[in-house]
């Protein structure tokens, strides 16, 4: 006797629907795995990518060449993960990008670097040797580590007034030396040659100053210039980022611009009173900065004089040849005053008038007048007082150079012996 079985169709297409709703099941467990473990190593390569940037800055900071090309960092032993840094010279200042890259994603660091200075160990006033002692005279005050001539410092005298603190310097006293700390031979390079070659080359590169009054290029994005022969009037303009301004005659900036970040070039710049910004100002015959004035950190007033060939030529203009920053203004950053002529003069090139403030660091190749206050370091062939129609050389009248109301690291411009270097500003 046979007994036999029947499966009906909807039984059959029941146990189909199972095993597909199986099959789908551990398909949607494998592809959330898959997923999961894909997503997390995306944002593991992405914190990666920001940790490799970071170290690719620090490596930055150690290199010493410029290079045209990126290059790439040899220690990234990751698959699929790439390191490329590059250092070039931004005016005075250098600017490292490093990128870093985990398969398609990128992530990108770009910052303005210059040489370390530690406002404790680092010295606030370097005065070169001439076998002429410093002179202190009136509310002077000098605090910090100081390096003198051989002859050291003494009290003077000048218009009746002496002398009136309790001590000549408020710190130590360290002998200098007959040269002046030297700053490094690319950026004096790029100092000249942007003031004497640089140009846009070609249109791309080129940003027109009428069309918009409302100018910003990153960082990450070529260099745009705004440039022209004759004079340019930056009146009521925003300008921020990688852009240089360059005039081949003068420039101008009117109190109600904002610029921020930008390098200005030209023979001669004016700042209105009460301006505000943060920028590089590079010159060749004078820059004025009129008063109440800000600055902010890492601005830059640099003066480049080719004067070897002409060094007795003096101008009719009382205020060539020279940096001059008038009362109340503060400047945070550096200035610098750069000459090829070695034969001393009586011209004063970098003048701080009262009230005025500088925080940061001076680098004067010539001879400074400082009537106000600066709050960093100040390195200078020699002091001059203009006072009572006489010239004072090597005396300091009512000034104050200090290092207490300064960060205790800060950055300044890069020297050629041996020196860390910092991180002044990241950009974007």
């Amino acid at each position: 006797m046979k007994l036999k079985f029947k499966i009906r169709s909807g039984a059959l297409q029941f146990t189909v629907f199972i095993s597909v709703l199986i099959a789908l099941l551990l398909a949607g467990l494998i592809l959330y795995a898959y997923t999961f473990i894909y997503m997390k190593e995306q944002s593991k390569g992405a914190i990666e990518n920001i940790q490799f940037s970071d170290i690719g800055i620090n490596a930055l900071l150690q290199q010493k060449e410029f290079t045209t090309d990126t290059i790439p960092l040899d220690f990234i032993k990751k698959e699929n993960q790439t390191v490329k840094i590059h250092l070039s010279q931004w005016g005075i200042f250098e600017k490292g990008i490093s990128t870093s890259q985990f398969r398609k994603k990128k992530f990108t660091k770009t910052a303005i670097i210059g040489g370390l200075i530690n406002s404790e160990e680092s010295a606030t006033l370097f005065l070169q040797e001439s076998y002429n002692a410093l002179t202190v005279v009136g509310n002077t005050a000098i605090r910090g580590i100081a390096y003198l001539p051989v002859q050291g410092v003494n009290s003077g005298y000048i218009g009746g007034h002496s002398y009136y603190g309790s001590h000549l310097i408020y710190g130590s006293i360290k002998k200098s030396t007959k040269e002046l700390p030297q700053p490094r031979k690319q950026l004096l390079e790029s100092v000249e040659y942007n003031l004497n070659q640089y140009k846009p080359l070609t249109e791309d590169d080129y940003i027109s100053l009428e069309k918009s009054s409302k100018i910003i290029n990153s960082f990450l994005l070529k260099t745009k210039a705004i440039y022209s022969q004759d004079p340019i009037i930056l009146e009521n303009k925003t300008i921020t980022g990688n852009i240089i301004i360059k005039s081949e005659t003068l420039i101008k900036i009117k109190r109600i611009s904002q610029l921020k970040d930008v390098i200005l070039i030209a023979p001669v710049i004016e700042i209105e009173d009460e301006t505000i910004g943060t920028f590089q100002a590079i010159a060749s015959k004078r820059i004025t900065v009129g008063k109440t004035c800000k600055l902010s950190y890492p601005s830059a007033l640099v003066l480049f004089q080719d004067n070897k060939n002409n060094p007795d030529e003096v101008s009719t203009n009382p205020m060539d040849n020279k940096i001059f920053i008038d009362t109340k203004s503060v400047v945070k950053g550096s200035i610098c005053y750069f000459q090829t002529k070695t034969k001393p003069d009586f011209q004063t090139q970098i003048v701080l008038e009262k009230e005025a403030i500088i925080k940061g660091q001076v680098y004067c190749n010539g001879n400074l007048e400082v009537k106000g206050t600066v709050s960093g370091s100040v390195i200078t062939k020699q002091f001059l007082a203009n006072e009572s129609g006489s010239i004072f050389v090597n005396h300091i009248y009512n000034g104050t150079i200090e290092n207490q109301n300064i960060p205790s690291i800060y950055g300044g411009i890069v020297f050629e012996e041996e020196q860390p270097k910092t991180v002044l500003k990241w950009l974007y």
